[in-house]
């Protein structure tokens, strides 16, 4: 009987931790990044490196918006494609994040997402672990977005 019980209890164990109970008892990091005409909502994300994250995405602009996370540009990069250059240079690229939602655009190199374009009113979850620390652009490269200032810091410690 006692065998019993212990199995009955690894199985509701096992359940209640499948079915995602308490984001908060499994230390994963929760964010909310709003995207508006032309900014991001907060303007400064922080991580801790190793801890799974998940980002919450939400368009409450006007017009579609587009998330991307890549290397920090060097000054004077304007001139150049930007959105090319934040695709090959993606914090993302390595780390297989996941994307979780209904209708928005997804670019992918391999297994690794590379931006997520979100129409309004559309949202989006990006569930991933940090893995390589430091500090990170976040930008919207829909043509004229960043040059108005859609970009933003993205750290992790």
């Amino acid at each position: 009987m006692k065998s019993g019980m212990v199995a009955v209890l690894a199985v509701v164990v096992l359940v209640a931790g499948a079915a995602g109970f308490g984001a908060a008892a499994t230390g994963e990091q929760q964010l909310t990044l709003t995207m508006t005409e032309f900014k991001f909502t907060p303007v400064q994300v922080s991580l801790r490196a190793g801890t799974p994250a998940q980002i919450r995405l939400v368009n409450k602009g006007a017009v579609e918006h587009e998330f991307m996370v890549y290397e920090k540009p060097k000054a004077g990069m304007m001139s150049m494609d930007m959105h090319e250059w934040a695709r090959e240079r993606s914090y993302f690229l390595g780390v297989n994040p996941r994307v979780e939602g209904a209708g928005m655009e997804v670019e992918r190199r391999g297994k690794d997402v590379v931006m997520v374009l979100l129409r309004p009113g559309q949202t989006a979850s990006l569930r991933f672990t940090p893995k390589k620390t430091g500090t990170f652009e976040i930008g919207c490269m829909v043509p004229g977005h960043y040059e108005a200032g859609m970009k933003g810091t993205f750290t992790v410690r």
